[in-house]
């Protein structure tokens, strides 16, 4: 399904979802960008698992950039002129990392979340797009350390490419899938995603054993 689509856009943006799940709210924000040169492609096939969804849409994208969201986020009117300047700014840019604000967090760690990364259509396809040993959890993750080792560019983050996730992430912790992807990238996942401090061990492990998506939904749900 193709909402908004322009003569050889610069920018592909898909959108993976399911027929169950509404995508009305993101294409309205999207269609306020600031930036005209863009498609938006939504796959809601429900047979397809979230990296087959991201790789269909990859694969019938126009644009040279695709950029990833998901179909209960809200990017920032600036978001694809962000985008596009980042790109512009740098032939060697393979991989862009957004911030996120709202129900769910990120300040650009290396996590690569799926809600607001973009990338190079050539090089994802190159490396294989996203990986479905992983779907469901650490899949996003998965694909930026990817494309850090095999895509022969850039991979970076830019606060000014924003998106706000209102709601809280429908993801829920796979212990095996975590452990897959500490078995393949070890030094990865012990640089990035291990913590280096007492306090970050701590946090750590009470993430791992649910606290914080404990505090955070009570903290959601006061602030509605």
């Amino acid at each position: 399904m193709k909402p908004i689509s322009a003569q050889n856009p610069k920018i592909s943006v898909v959108i993976p979802t399911l027929p169950s799940n509404s995508h009305d709210e993101v294409v309205a924000c999207l269609k306020e960008q600031t930036f005209d040169s863009y498609e938006v492609l939504v796959v809601n096939d429900v047979d397809l698992d979230i990296c087959e969804a991201r790789n269909s849409g990859i694969k019938a994208a126009s644009g040279d950039i695709v950029a990833l969201t998901d179909d209960d986020c809200r990017p920032d009117p600036e978001w694809l002129r962000n985008v596009w300047d980042e790109f512009d700014a740098s032939s060697n840019l393979v991989c862009l990392e957004g911030a996120v604000h709202g129900g769910r967090t990120y300040n650009g760690t290396r996590r690569y979340v799926g809600c607001n990364i973009s990338f190079n259509r050539e090089a994802a396809l190159a490396v294989g797009g996203f990986n479905s040993d992983y779907a469901g959890w650490r899949d996003d993750t998965e694909f930026g350390w990817r494309m850090e080792r095999d895509a022969g560019g850039s991979c970076r983050y830019s606060q000014r490419v924003k998106i706000h996730h209102p709601d809280l992430p429908r993801a829920g912790m796979n212990e095996e899938l975590e452990m897959q992807l500490k078995r393949e990238y070890p030094n990865r996942y012990e640089n990035i995603l291990v913590p280096d401090s007492i306090i970050g061990s701590i946090n750590d492990w009470l993430w791992r054993h649910g606290f914080w998506d404990m505090i955070d939904s009570i903290r959601y749900n006061t602030q509605k």
